[in-house]
């Protein structure tokens, strides 16, 4: 367990276990939502989403045709803390992550529960995510805290810089690593596949003004296994070190001796 820093930059952290379908879910949700509740979950909300799924017929383009799915939102009375389960997954947003062997322990205590009420086959994919916000403060500059190789163009052309975003894919043994970094002006930005709904950011996050920089790490391993606990945490610790080796690669010395007073 490694000493975490003293203001980490990390504003939100995901895990995710997709697994077999499980098409009664509603049925299931009484149990589920209860052994929740008594786990320190108890805020509630079911949601109704719309997707469009391609259908093509012999000869024809394909057609667009919307689809309802149904999923549900367990909290923490801190907001700070939300599962979210459908019937082919389950993922944990935390926008205190501590570190990741609390993180962890917390997904797979979710996890089980889910498990103990619809008795889960097999996972295909187990991912981990971390995003992380680089603010330079006064007199500094993003350049400071990020390595050459994602700086981007913007310093070397004329004008007010606005965005720069680098992206990388790498594979290590059995899990993929998808990088991504945005520079830019502005207020904290998400990722426009994620919703933090109405989670309680940290504060310093929210008020910050200026240049700053999103890191996006995002592992995962993917492939049909029979549904262990044990394999999960194995795959989430795996992923974990892969995702705090890119960090390590991506800041400098600089940014971890400013986010260590």
């Amino acid at each position: 367990m490694g000493t975490p820093l003293k203001n980490p930059p990390v504003y939100l952290t995901l895990a995710q276990v997709r697994f077999n379908p499980i098409l009664k879910l509603a049925d299931f949700l009484p149990s589920i939502q209860e052994s929740f509740r008594l786990a320190g979950y108890p805020d509630f909300d079911r949601q109704h989403l719309i997707s469009i799924q391609l259908t093509a017929q012999d000869g024809q383009p394909p057609t667009p045709t919307p689809v309802q799915q149904e999923r549900f939102q367990l909290g923490n009375v801190e907001k700070t803390h939300t599962f979210i389960l459908d019937g082919q997954t389950l993922t944990l947003q935390s926008t205190n992550y501590g570190q990741f062997e609390t993180f962890s322990a917390c997904f797979l205590e979710g996890l089980s529960i889910v498990n103990d009420a619809v008795k889960l086959a097999f996972t295909e994919r187990v991912g981990l995510r971390y995003l992380d916000r680089v603010m330079p403060q006064q007199s500094e500059t993003i350049e400071q805290y990020l390595v050459e190789q994602v700086h981007g163009l913007t310093s070397r052309l004329e004008g007010r810089p606005l965005y720069s975003y680098t992206e990388a894919m790498n594979e290590i043994g059995n899990i993929k690593l998808l990088s991504r970094v945005a520079i830019q002006d502005g207020p904290l930005a998400f990722p426009p596949d994620i919703q933090p709904g109405n989670m309680r950011i940290t504060e310093r996050f929210m008020s910050y003004t200026g240049i700053s920089a999103i890191l996006d790490n995002d592992g995962f391993v993917e492939g049909r296994e029979a549904f262990s606990t044990k394999a999960v945490a194995e795959h989430l610790d795996a992923i974990h070190k892969v995702i705090g080796t890119a960090f390590r690669t991506t800041a400098t010395k600089y940014a971890f001796d400013a986010w260590d007073k």
